[in-house]
């Protein structure tokens, strides 16, 4: 096998690796969406308006920056965070760190 082959070979195995691994995370990241999405819509009504507007991920627990629009009232940006490792509920939080009653 030639070099110039070798290193095609792992390239692509490389690019694989990293769109599967990519993959993975935005299925989480979709399905934590729609759990912050459902909790939001359960605390503020079903008019409200929620939108994904970042990500981030630390240590296995990845937080979602939301800007949450409910019927009649102004909007307002919403920290949704869950452990991918716990089976555990989303906590969602106001922009200045408190937790939210649900």
């Amino acid at each position: 096998m030639k070099l110039g082959d070798l290193r095609k070979t792992v390239f692509a195995m490389a690019t694989l690796a990293l769109a599967l691994g990519t993959a993975n995370v935005s299925a989480d990241t979709g399905e934590q969406y729609a759990i912050c999405k459902a909790e939001l819509k359960a605390m503020y009504g079903e008019d409200t308006r929620v939108q994904l507007y970042g990500t981030k991920s630390y240590r296995g627990v990845t937080t979602l920056k939301l800007k949450v629009k409910p019927e009649g009232l102004s909007s307002m940006s919403v920290q949704c965070s869950g452990d991918t490792e716990a089976d555990e509920r989303v906590v969602l939080k106001d922009k200045n760190g408190d937790t939210l009653a649900s």
